[in-house]
């Protein structure tokens, strides 16, 4: 797909806001749902399935946005450089501390079983 200028790309996003167009359907959202291991109403399925489409075809634009000869942006600014304080190794033995906050077994976290045998 050709590239396009940036002004065509946000024509075409505020064009599918308005529209709103759902093409992720409600069984592929339940499907979703059941992944994630949340339930979901039928208001919610609708809201989310818009969500996720807008979410999908705003990725498809960015793909199409022409960024030759773009310097990456890294940390978030343009306009000046900024320090990234260096990773230091602190000696203070904070397991327990961790731990105690919650549910722990054997020195290790107790979360809920998510996989089927």
């Amino acid at each position: 797909m050709p590239a396009r200028s940036t002004e065509d790309v946000i024509t075409s996003l505020i064009e599918f806001v308005n529209k709103r167009k759902v093409t992720i359907t409600k069984e592929e959202m339940l499907k979703i749902a059941q992944l994630v291991r949340i339930k979901l109403s039928n208001g919610e399925i609708e809201h989310y399935s818009k969500e996720l489409t807008m979410l999908d075809w705003i990725h498809d634009i960015l793909l199409q946005v022409n960024t030759e000869g773009v310097s990456p942006i890294r940390y978030g600014s343009i306009d000046k450089d900024i320090h990234v304080r260096d990773d230091v190794v602190n000696a203070q033995n904070i397991k327990e501390e961790i731990l105690s906050n919650t549910k722990s077994e054997h020195g290790y976290f107790v979360v809920p079983k998510v996989i089927n045998d």
